[in-house]
């Protein structure tokens, strides 16, 4: 039975029926009706509690980049703010063989909270808990919760949902919380800004200038509810998702995962690592390995930053924390084994780094070779890969080119 929603103006929530000309669903639009495809990565595991993975999407550069606060403030009365408030992160990774550098920078939300019976007003960083809560949303509209709204002001993709059927996806991975925790990390996720300015270098094509890019947003656009007080669970909710995310999504700019495999660890590291593994290991293979250095992990993370003192208590600190991830990965089955290496000083002879070397397991190949599988065919009905010497493109053929 399909998931996918199929809505009209007069179910979405009074705030938005004046404001709006149409909406379409994954049934009628193709770019959701692309991302809202999982028909051929539902892989069945042996002693698996769901027996067959939970299918989710996560966006290319974006979802690498530290956008969530690790360390630190997180939520604090208004009163108590700190001189500064706005978290500010270098970027620089290599997605798909292009180069973003430059930095982000993160603004917390305003978040009024009732106590006493009095509104009580506090600054919320996006932190571990809101990433939870975006994982999931995003999850929703995976499975189809997704629709295409035609504002008057301009067109807007929102995931459409109850905030029952968010709080099971949380619940599903053993991150249950109370409605109020959810709506405070939406309120705080519509609230909280981004600010990207970084360049994007081809590196497999040097004849291609570097672009520009600059953007502010929300982690959400904007966010509504609906529903008769009590009802809980039953409230209707609308997150409309940022423009950043909302071009992705039309340029095919993101790849599957299995987000109970990641969702499902504990500690954020491991499921940060998780996700950076279903996202940039695309390649592995029994006897291919992936390295990293911790350092630079770390960083990308967020739990330091780039002008951070790195002594040598801290040091086997973030040491201690990659070793407790590393056996959640192996626990998990992502990877197998992993070797460590010293990175020294020339001059000292003291160790101020170290190189992760990652064995994959043959469970994670295997799902890996199912998602790029689809991958492939995704770029392939959405016309972003070239098939040479094919002009009409039927079933049959379209499984024959992607087990190519």
């Amino acid at each position: 039975m399909s998931r996918k929603v199929n809505i009209s103006v007069d179910n979405l929530p009074d705030s938005l029926r004046g404001q709006i000309h149409g909406v379409e669903s994954a049934i009628d639009n193709e770019s959701l009706a692309l991302f809202t495809d999982n028909k051929d990565v539902r892989v069945s595991l042996e002693n698996a509690a769901h027996g067959l993975r939970a299918y989710s999407n996560t966006f290319n550069h974006y979802d690498l980049w530290g956008r969530f606060v690790r360390s630190g403030h997180k939520k604090l009365p208004l009163e108590e703010a700190p001189k500064k408030t706005i978290v500010t992160r270098k970027i620089s990774e290599k997605v798909d063989g292009i180069l973003y550098e430059g930095e982000i920078k993160i603004t917390p939300a305003v978040v009024s909270t009732k106590k006493d019976g009095d509104d009580e007003e506090f600054l919320v960083w996006p932190s571990d808990r809101e990433e939870k809560v975006e994982r999931a949303l995003i999850r929703l509209a995976s499975k189809g919760k997704i629709v295409k709204i035609n504002f008057k002001s301009g067109i807007q993709y929102a995931v459409i949902f109850s905030m029952n059927e968010l709080a099971q996806e949380l619940k599903a991975v053993g991150q249950s919380m109370p409605y109020p925790q959810i709506k405070e990390s939406l309120e705080a996720l519509q609230g909280s800004k981004l600010s990207f300015k970084y360049t994007a270098t081809d590196t497999k094509n040097p004849n291609i200038d570097d672009s520009f890019y600059e953007s502010n947003m929300n982690f959400l656009s904007s966010l509504h509810f609906s529903g008769k007080k009590g009802q809980g669970g039953n409230i209707k909710c609308v997150a409309c998702l940022n423009a950043f995310v909302h071009n992705m999504i039309d340029n095919l700019e993101y790849k599957g995962y299995y987000f109970n495999s990641a969702q499902e660890l504990k500690r954020g590291l491991s499921r940060w690592m998780m996700l950076r593994l279903y996202h940039l290991w695309r390649y592995a293979a029994p006897g291919k390995t992936y390295h990293f250095r911790l350092i630079s992990i770390m960083e990308k993370y967020g739990s330091i930053y780039s002008d951070d003192e790195i002594t040598e208590n801290k040091l086997k600190a973030l040491r201690r924390d990659m070793t407790t991830t590393m056996k959640d990965l192996i626990e998990k089955g992502a990877i197998s084994e992993y070797n460590i290496s010293n990175v020294k000083d020339e001059k000292s002879g003291k160790i101020v780094d170290y190189v992760y070397e990652m064995h994959p397991s043959a469970q994670f190949c295997d799902e890996i070779l199912a998602l790029n599988k689809h991958h492939k065919r995704i770029e392939i009905q959405g016309g972003k890969r070239i098939v040479e010497n094919v002009e009409v493109i039927d079933e049959d053929t379209l499984e024959e080119i992607v087990k190519k």
